[in-house]
């Protein structure tokens, strides 16, 4: 059998960056990874263009140094809005609607607040949220928040307060090392909704 050398000439160029692949490889590795960097890119977009509304909440409209309430299913907010430099603060408290959690819940394992700033249409602008200790159901009576938002000079038009919560609420204390106790809970929420 005869045996044939190939000349430096007849091999074929490898490229030179990507391990020793032929070009045609390479390319198209090349425009795979582009592809999947620009599906990225989209994605990071899409999801910082994403936004909140509150628009199916109750809310009320800023209101400077004037009591105000907002009701919920299971939660009463009282607050008043303090005017501060470019910025407004929302002091307030929280307190269970009576006669809304049922007759044994008696504590709360977990509770949020949160505090919302919206445009008319109820998009959210900014937005604030509390983890509050488990605690006796009215303990305290009311449930104390405050936050401050800094005010955008484009966010023309009045400007609306609303709140949202995430609760549950047991019949018994909660445990330390968070096992059940067998007793009965109930998970409510409202909050902001993604657009």
């Amino acid at each position: 059998m005869p045996v044939s050398f190939l000349s430096p000439r007849s091999i074929p160029p490898r490229s030179s960056g990507c391990s020793g692949r032929p070009p045609r490889q390479a390319a198209a590795l090349a425009a795979a990874l582009a592809a999947v960097l620009v599906a990225g890119l989209c994605l990071a977009l899409l999801a910082g263009c994403a936004r909140q509304t509150v628009g199916h909440l109750a809310r009320a409209q800023l209101q400077s140094d004037t009591p105000q309430t907002v009701s919920m299913q299971y939660l009463r907010f009282t607050y008043r809005v303090v005017p501060l430099r470019e910025s407004v603060g929302v002091r307030g408290q929280a307190s269970p609607v009576p006669g809304a959690l049922p007759a044994w819940a008696r504590w709360y394992e977990q509770l949020t607040v949160m505090v919302y700033l919206s445009d008319a249409s109820g998009r959210v602008l900014d937005a604030a949220e509390y983890d509050y200790l488990p605690r006796a159901v009215g303990d305290e009576g009311a449930i104390p928040f405050e936050t401050r938002f800094y005010l955008d000079p484009e966010d023309k038009g009045p400007l609306y307060v609303s709140f949202g919560y995430r609760m549950v609420a047991t019949e018994r204390e909660p445990r330390s090392d968070g096992s059940d106790d067998g007793g009965r809970s109930l998970i409510v929420g409202e909050g902001a909704l993604d657009n």
